[in-house]
């Protein structure tokens, strides 16, 4: 061997965030001037820094190198002991490489975020909020959840009400909120309560919503039932003062038919007058925006078969399709899409990094269609990507309310960084708030939530209808 190496310590305790340093020291036992090459390998090596990277040693003389460890506090750096080694090569002598042993033990810590969707949940018989709990910590997290209101008029239902979840990951929890009375009339009456995500030996995460409980007759109706009756009882009364006279004074022969007495032979159709002529129902074009004719030809339209189409433009749904020179557009979404965690300034008429929002809209809603697309989406080779799409109504022109919201399950992309058609077929995974109804100055958001793998995804939009891959939707509206 033309070296002698020795680690000090041989193993070390880091708390992520935080750094740990070992000592590499190194004797050059032979009897040339050598340059040692120090690189560290095993798991542990993304987060060590090694200075010096090379020692030049003379002949019998030692040198020591620092290692560095700094991971990070992200669930990435999980709890435990990391073996890690650090290889020792001499330039002169590659042949003669050593490799000195250690461990490396990260310390575990616990960081919970836990969310609501929608903040504010309406119904006149119960609520259907959903609760995410993050694990952002990087040991397994297990917790419990309850859920409270200060008035105790609400009763609430979660499943599951106990959670595992792996470090990195979240769970979703579904809820169920219910009145303690039905509001048969009067105003809608907001009842805030609070969802707690209890662990053991911490304080617990508390989660704020709303449940805006609907009366299910408006007030007004009660003074209508009310004038009804009045006028049944009046007219009752009246009935039997006045007694009608519904005498005829008709005479034998007095009343003669006119008009042409013949009737058309049984089974014979009567043809129409002139200006009663059937008519044709207007054609519309293939191309542009718009609304099809339904019916199924059997094959899938253009955004799929619902309704108005709609193109997905560089910044928002779009009735009318990119101009045949445009160029198509690549859109990576972030890995987290902090738009979807509540509503607030992420939903404004602006560009936003994880929503297409279209403003202003004043359409009447098409009963029997739904909400369809097709929107070509692809990974950049993460073997562990997918995606959900996310619909966001609102029909009143109110900024800070959303009104109703469909979220279709994840479509889980191939590694191969081909783009590939994400459509309605996967599935609805659930759709809360309103049912639909006439839009009058509200707004429709578009987006994408990434929701497994470590990188951004890519949507692919602004193609020309000249081309292929073209993202585009179709909603359940007629423009008025």
């Amino acid at each position: 061997m033309s070296i002698w190496s020795s680690l000090d310590p041989a193993s070390a305790t880091v708390d992520p965030g935080a750094a740990a340093t070992v000592t590499l020291k190194l004797r050059n036992t032979t009897d040339l001037v050598e340059e040692y090459r120090i690189a560290v390998a095993g798991a542990p090596a993304v987060w060590a820094g090694v200075e010096p990277r090379a020692l030049r040693l003379y002949p019998g003389t030692t040198g020591t190198a620092e290692i560095t460890f700094r991971p990070p506090r992200t669930p990435d750096a999980t709890a435990g002991g990391h073996p890690f080694a650090v290889e020792v090569v001499p330039a002169e002598q590659p042949g003669d490489k050593t490799v000195v042993e250690g461990q490396l033990t990260v310390t575990p810590f616990t960081e919970v975020r836990a969310e609501l969707l929608p903040h504010t949940v309406r119904g006149r018989f119960r609520g259907k909020p959903r609760f995410a709990v993050d694990n952002l910590g990087n040991t397994r997290l297990t917790a419990s959840l309850t859920g409270k209101d200060n008035s105790g008029q609400l009763g609430f239902e979660l499943h599951p009400a106990n959670v595992q979840v792996e470090p990195g990951r979240a769970a979703w929890v579904r809820g169920r909120v219910r009145p303690g009375s039905i509001a048969w009339f009067g105003q809608r009456e907001s009842h805030p309560y609070t969802v707690n995500v209890m662990r053991s030996g911490t304080e617990p995460v508390e989660v704020e919503g709303v449940f805006v409980q609907r009366a299910v007759m408006p007030r007004w109706l009660l003074g209508f039932m009310g004038m009804l009756v009045a006028f049944a009882f009046a007219f009752t009364i009246a009935w039997f003062t006045f007694k009608p006279d519904f005498g005829s004074k008709a005479r034998d022969g007095g009343m003669v038919p006119v008009g042409n007495p013949l009737a058309h032979p049984e089974g014979q159709k009567q043809a129409p007058a002139p200006d009663q002529e059937p008519r044709q129902a207007p054609a519309v074009p293939s191309g542009g925006g718009g609304v099809e004719p339904e019916g199924d030809t059997g094959e899938r339209p253009l955004g799929g078969p619902g309704h108005r189409l709609l193109y997905l433009s560089k910044s928002s749904p779009w009735p009318d399709p990119p101009d045949p020179d445009a160029e198509p557009a690549i859109w990576p979404f972030p890995v987290k899409s902090p738009g979807f965690e509540e509503v607030g300034d992420e939903w404004k008429c602006t560009w936003s990094s994880v929503r297409y929002t279209l403003c202003g809209m004043k359409d009447a809603y098409k009963p029997g269609s739904k909400t369809t697309f097709d929107f070509w989406v692809r990974s950049n080779g993460d073997p562990d990507a997918s995606i959900s799409v996310i619909f966001d109504w609102n029909f009143d022109g109110d900024k800070e309310v959303l009104q109703r919201r469909e979220v279709f399950k994840a479509f889980e992309l191939e590694p191969n960084q081909e783009w590939q058609k994400y459509t309605e077929e996967v599935g609805l995974e659930f759709a809360e708030g309103e049912e639909f109804r006439d839009i009058d100055g509200g707004k429709l958001s578009v987006g994408f939530w990434v929701r497994s793998g470590g990188s951004p995804i890519e949507v692919r939009s602004n193609v020309p209808t000249d081309q292929e891959m073209i993202s585009a939707m179709r909603i359940p509206y007629d423009p008025r």
